[in-house]
């Protein structure tokens, strides 16, 4: 759920033509409402259904249209919703907002105002205001400590300053090793069960989904069921989700983020609880040659399981190595490079000294291994006689290079007439107009 700064740094240039087409043809007054005499602003909540904005006021002119403008707290993005109105200078509209279809997560702050265009197109905006987007079906406690701040259930307040205290650790640990500067506020919603946490996902999510960090939004998601087992399931997911948020906070910039290679290696090596899967995974990709490059790790993780599950074992095993054997400073030095909006290869150079394929070779030298081994297909000899390739093949034995010249003599009539075909098409449509 991580934006892909690099492409919208490509998409520019465009950006700036709208935005100047825009100020052609925006609107050039945009007043506050100051003059215009309000009495309801309100917005309500009915997770994870619908947001409901409601609006009276008294405009000066009549009003031609009413829009709600809303945005979740630290997003660039901002939704645009026009209300149904019918004129005139009095209003009074209700704006509800699908929110099964415009999803946003438990916990986030929402930012809204109101835009109305006046007959004349001037245009006036009521001030900002601020609804706290959060699942109404449950009630809800906040314990708090700066910059961390736990919603969780009632009755489960030991699971609650268990989430606080390890997210806070995790947080500490991270700015103290890498000396990083990370202070704005982290949100942490706790479900207090799997069941209650899955309700709250987008429509169609995977099942297996146990938690989730949305650094834009400065917030992490999760649910734990009780029992013996909840607070070794806090450890593991806020240990690990707390990374995310302070890898974003600490390598924010307009133009590229770090590859998942680098924030996912963080995120499992420092997670308190280490997952058991990876070593084995990790030690059986050694010895069959088929370790995934670190240079095909800089984009996203494959959607196969098994190739999903070795991407993160090798990310956690890339971080250990650059920690083993460059250390904390260089570390601290490839976090801090990414501020200034650089690619991935230029972040290898400038904290290393070399390149992001010397790195890989390092790497997998100080793994022991021995290099990519070629996959090849076993063929059943019993079936060697069937298949389009073993036709192929017969083919070519029995009539050698001029079964080819014959094929491309054919297509290359096939092609003529129907490019002929096409045009004589063309020039009807035409000669019919």
């Amino acid at each position: 759920m991580k934006a892909n700064r690099r492409a919208l740094f490509r998409l520019a240039p465009l950006f700036l033509l709208l935005a100047v087409v825009f100020s052609l043809v925006a609107p050039v007054g945009v007043a506050a409402a100051a003059n215009l005499p309000v009495s309801q602003d309100t917005a309500t909540v009915d997770f994870p259904t619908k947001l409901t904005f409601h609006l009276v006021a008294d405009a000066p002119q009549p009003v031609v249209s009413v829009e709600t403008w809303y945005h979740a707290a630290y997003s660039p993005v901002t939704s645009v919703s026009r209300a149904v109105f019918s004129g005139g200078t009095h209003v009074d509209v209700t704006n509800v907002v699908d929110m099964q279809l415009n999803y946003l997560p438990p916990g986030v702050d929402i930012d809204y105002r109101w835009r109305l265009t006046l007959q004349d197109g001037s245009v006036l905006e009521t001030p900002n205001q601020t609804v706290l987007y959060m699942d109404t079906r449950y009630k809800w406690k906040t314990i708090s400590q700066d910059p961390v701040t736990i919603y969780y259930f009632p009755g489960d307040e030991s699971l609650g300053k268990e989430a606080l205290d390890t997210t806070i650790k995790a947080i500490n640990n991270l700015k103290q090793q890498f000396s990083i500067t990370a202070d704005e506020p982290v949100r942490v919603v706790l479900y207090g069960s799997t069941s209650d946490f899955t309700s709250a996902l987008p429509p169609n999510s995977a099942e297996w989904i146990g938690g989730f960090a949305q650094p834009d939004l400065h917030l992490v998601v999760t649910g734990v069921q009780p029992g013996s087992d909840a607070t070794t399931e806090i450890h593991r997911v806020l240990s690990h989700e707390s990374v995310h948020l302070i890898v974003k906070q600490a390598t924010d910039n307009p133009f590229n983020t770090p590859p998942p290679w680098l924030d996912e290696g963080l995120a499992t090596y420092y997670q308190t609880v280490q997952d058991p899967r990876f070593p084995p995974i990790l030690k059986n990709a050694v010895r069959s040659g088929q370790l995934i490059p670190i240079r095909a790790l800089n984009s996203s993780f494959p959607d196969d399981p098994n190739q999903a599950l070795l991407s993160y074992a090798e990310s956690e095993s890339i971080v250990q190595f650059i920690l083993t054997k460059q250390g904390n400073d260089r570390m601290s030095a490839l976090l801090h490079a990414y501020q200034g909006g650089v690619s991935n290869d230029q972040a290898v150079q400038i904290a290393f000294g070399f390149s992001l394929d010397e790195l890989d070779k390092e790497w997998k030298a100080w793994l022991g291994y021995g290099g990519d081994q070629q996959v090849t297909a076993t063929v059943d000899p019993s079936q060697s006689g069937s298949g389009p390739g073993q036709a192929f093949g017969d083919l070519m034995a029995a009539y050698g290079p001029n079964i080819v010249i014959g094929v491309a003599a054919l297509f290359t009539v096939v092609l003529g007439v129907s490019l002929t075909l096409r045009a004589l098409s063309a020039k009807d449509e035409n000669e019919s107009l």
